[in-house]
């Protein structure tokens, strides 16, 4: 807990070498500073510990930051999905309306076209022009003949 770390620094303080400069050295110069400090044996296993829980301390804070910063690009892509669904839907919409403008507009005019086709009064199409079941106009070509 505290009461280790802090005995860990009073005994880092008399390395020859700081703590910061522990973490931060490249290992070569790292282990020629302890060759040069001519330490003893619990003396190097402190300055390696003091290194090791510094470099997982760096490594954690940049893990930590890296998560943040992922979340928040998960974020702001959510938010832009969110905008291109709603703008979907709203196309969507705006089609199917016009699918059933254009469905009601074709009804009105293929009554009108069959209305016209009619011989004289109530006389019944020729086959070939009667609506499809699904009422749609089914312009059939006759056989041969």
């Amino acid at each position: 807990g505290g009461d280790r770390g802090d005995a860990r620094r009073a005994l880092a303080s008399a390395l020859p070498i700081g703590p910061d400069a522990l973490v931060n050295l490249p290992v070569e110069d790292f282990n020629a500073a302890l060759g040069r400090a001519r330490l003893s044996g619990p003396e190097l296993a402190l300055a390696r510990d003091i290194r090791r829980r510094g470099k997982n301390k760096v490594a954690a804070q940049k893990c930590r930051r890296r998560k943040l910063e992922a979340i928040a690009g998960l974020q702001a892509e959510l938010g832009r999905l969110g905008r291109e669904r709603e703008r979907l839907l709203r196309a969507r919409g705006q089609a199917e309306r016009a699918l059933g403008t254009l469905r009601r507009d074709l009804a009105v005019v293929s009554a009108q076209v069959l209305g016209a086709l009619r011989e004289g009064a109530g006389h019944p199409l020729p086959p070939e022009l009667r609506p499809a079941p699904h009422g749609e106009l089914g312009l059939e070509s006759p056989g041969p003949g």
